[in-house]
């Protein structure tokens, strides 16, 4: 009976040791990260970086959720799936949240007003600033006011929340347009109804355009030559006339 339960304990060890024998065979040394996704070049280099400081066993025995875990902290990643291909690569597939806009001086925000810290500069993006409201706030007021804008085929550049609430937006044409801060989605749509039937089609230029009026706009003008005095006019929307005079600068 003894020797028949160390035939079986003999058996059982040299068993688990073929076992480890082939895993440790098969657990080969992670050579190769692959990484997809169709990242930039400075976001390939932030998984490398973080992948270099990671601690990488086989291929077999490397937990994939820890490093999913540990990409997924970089901030600019919606997820990030991590898979082992045999002998010795590992492919990290990238699943990005695309910024839609600059917030701040160095964040930027996804659609939903997320905020994202990007290894990238995208020179190309709105631009917006709130005192008071949130990410997301923000992000809701410029997505309704771009939505307004693009009536007229006008594209906001810049959306700032002034520390009393009061909202101004800046176009891809230079010109300012400031909305205070009630009603700014009734007074949007005012300053585009003055927009298209007396603004469009001006030779000169637009400056700025305050639209916290009741029941107009008040319009200032850029200068034309260097000796120009800025145009400034108001517009009543109840008969669409806008007078235009000349600006006193000594008022």
């Amino acid at each position: 009976m003894m020797v028949k339960r160390l035939v079986l304990t003999l058996v059982a060890v040299v068993g688990l040791v073929l076992v480890y024998a082939a895993w440790s065979a098969l657990d080969r040394p992670i050579q190769t990260v692959v990484v997809s996704g169709e990242p930039t070049q400075a976001e390939r280099r932030r998984v490398e970086e973080s992948m270099a400081s990671a601690e990488l066993a086989g291929i077999l025995s490397t937990n994939l959720e820890v490093i999913e875990a540990r990409l997924r902290q970089m901030g600019w990643t919606r997820d990030v799936t991590v898979r082992r291909h045999w002998p010795d690569r590992l492919e990290i597939r990238l699943h990005k949240v695309v910024p839609v806009a600059r917030w701040g001086d160095h964040d930027y925000l996804a659609a939903n007003g997320q905020p994202l810290q990007l290894p990238d500069h995208y020179a190309d993006l709105p631009s917006l600033n709130a005192q008071i409201s949130t990410p997301q706030q923000t992000m809701e007021v410029y997505r309704l006011l771009q939505l307004f804008a693009s009536r007229q085929a006008l594209r906001i550049t810049h959306l700032t929340e002034s520390p009393q609430g009061e909202w101004q937006v800046g176009f891809a044409s230079g010109m300012r347009l400031r909305l205070g801060a009630r009603d700014v989605y009734e007074r949007m749509d005012r300053f585009l109804r003055a927009y298209a039937v007396a603004l469009k089609d001006q030779p000169r230029r637009i400056d700025y355009v305050d639209a916290r009026y009741t029941s107009g706009i008040a319009v200032r003008f850029e200068l034309q030559q260097k000796n120009d005095e800025p145009l400034a006019g108001q517009m009543d929307l109840a008969t669409g006339v806008l007078s235009v005079h000349l600006k006193n600068n000594g008022s």
